[in-house]
C-alpha cells in the first residue's frame, strides 16, 4: 500500500544521500596558489609553471571591468532578452555555440584577437606556434558536471590521436581554454572547479580533492582542456545570471587540427538548432526555468563519480589511439596566433 511505497522512497532517498556523501569529491587540502597578476614581474614563467604542474592558472586583471561589462551586456541580452535566443541545454542552462559567427556578438569580435590575450597565450605556449582552435561559446547559467574536454558523440571520430600520447613527430596535445567570467565570484563557488594536476591523467583523481576558483570581472582562467573540471550544478532562477565567454587556442599541430574539425561541426550543428529554438518570454521560459532548477537539484544530489562515468565515456576510448607511428594527413596549420 501507500505506507510501503513511502518507506521504499524514504530508503531510496537515504541510500542516495549516504552514497552522495561517501562518493563526494572532497575539497583540496592545500590548494595551489595559481593567481598571477597580469604584467607583474615574472608572471609569464608563473603561468607556464602553473599550467605544466597544475593544469590551470588564474590571471588577475587582464581586462578592465568596463570592457567585461560590455561583453556581459551582449551575452545577457542574447540569453535573457526578449525573446531568449540562446540554446536550452538538456542538462540545464543555456549556451551560445559559435557566438563569434553571430551578428549580435559583433561587439565581441575583438576578444580572440586582443593583444593582452595573446600576451598570455605567448607566455603559455612559450614562443611555439599556436592558433585559434575555433572553439568559442557563451554559457548562461550553464549547468556543468565533472568532465575533461575531448570530442564526444558524433564528432569523436575526428579525434584520431590519443590526447595523452605524442604523435610520430613527438608533438603533444596542448590546447588551452581561456574563460572570462562576466561577473564577480570572489565570495561564491559558482565559477570553475578543478582538480589540480588531473590534466596528465586519463581518469579523474577524486582523492586529490577539488579547488573552487574565485575570478572577478577582468580576470581570466586558462586551463589545459584535459583537466578534470566542473561548472555549477545549481540553477538560480532568481539570480542576476552567471555568464561566461570562452575561446580555445592550441599548439599548431595535428592534435589541434583534429579538435578543430570536430569543434566546428559540433558548433555549427548546435548553432543551427539554437536558431530554431527561440523562446518568447512567458510560460515557455517559466517552464524552462522550472525544469533547469529541478535538473540542477537532481544533478547536485547524484554522486559526481556516477555522472562522470557518462560525461567522460569517450575518454576511455583514447587509450588505443596512439599516433606515435602514424603520419598526419593534411594537418598543416597557420603559424603563431593567427585566427
Amino acid at each position: 500500500g501507500g505506507g510501503l511505497c513511502r518507506r521504499i522512497l524514504l530508503l531510496a532517498a537515504l541510500a542516495l544521500a549516504v552514497g552522495r556523501f561517501l562518493l563526494r569529491c572532497p575539497s583540496h587540502e592545500s590548494p595551489p596558489d595559481v593567481a598571477v597578476a597580469f604584467g607583474s614581474e615574472g608572471w609569464e614563467e608563473a603561468v607556464r609553471h602553473n599550467l605544466a604542474v597544475h593544469g590551470y592558472a588564474h590571471i588577475l586583471g587582464i581586462l578592465p571591468r568596463s570592457e567585461v561589462a560590455g561583453l556581459r551586456t551582449l551575452a545577457d541580452g542574447y540569453c535573457y532578452g526578449e525573446p531568449r535566443r540562446a540554446l536550452p541545454l538538456s542538462y540545464g542552462g543555456y549556451s551560445v555555440p559559435g557566438f563569434l559567427d553571430l551578428p549580435e556578438f559583433a561587439g565581441a569580435a575583438w576578444l580572440p584577437k586582443d593583444a593582452r590575450l595573446h600576451r598570455l597565450l605567448e607566455a603559455a605556449f612559450n614562443g611555439t606556434s599556436y592558433r585559434f582552435a575555433s572553439h568559442n561559446d557563451v554559457g548562461c547559467d550553464f549547468v556543468g558536471v565533472w568532465h575533461k574536454d575531448v570530442l564526444r558523440g558524433n564528432v569523436a571520430k575526428y579525434q584520431e590521436c590519443d590526447v595523452w600520447s605524442p604523435d610520430m613527430k613527438g608533438e603533444q596535445h596542448e590546447i588551452y581554454k581561456v574563460m572570462f567570467y562576466l561577473q564577480d565570484h570572489e565570495h561564491d563557488e559558482q565559477a570553475l572547479k578543478v582538480i589540480p594536476g588531473s590534466h596528465v591523467m586519463r581518469s579523474t583523481p577524486w582523492e586529490k580533492g577539488y579547488v573552487a576558483l574565485h575570478p572577478r570581472m577582468g580576470d581570466t582562467v586558462i586551463f589545459d582542456q584535459r583537466l578534470s573540471h566542473a561548472g555549477n550544478t545549481y540553477y538560480d532562477v532568481f539570480g542576476p545570471g552567471r555568464l561566461f565567454m570562452q575561446v580555445g587556442f592550441g599548439r599548431a599541430n595535428r592534435f589541434t587540427d583534429e579538435f578543430e574539425r570536430g569543434t566546428v561541426e559540433r558548433q555549427q550543428t548546435l548553432q543551427a538548432r539554437m536558431l530554431k529554438s527561440t523562446q518568447p518570454r512567458g510560460l515557455p521560459t517559466l517552464l524552462a526555468d522550472a525544469k533547469f532548477t529541478l535538473l540542477g537539484a537532481v544533478l547536485s544530489a547524484l554522486p559526481p563519480q556516477l555522472l562522470n562515468k557518462f560525461s567522460d565515456a569517450d575518454v576511455t576510448k583514447h587509450e588505443g589511439r596512439s599516433c606515435s607511428g602514424v603520419q598526419s594527413a593534411g594537418s598543416a596549420a597557420p603559424k603563431g596566433g593567427e585566427l
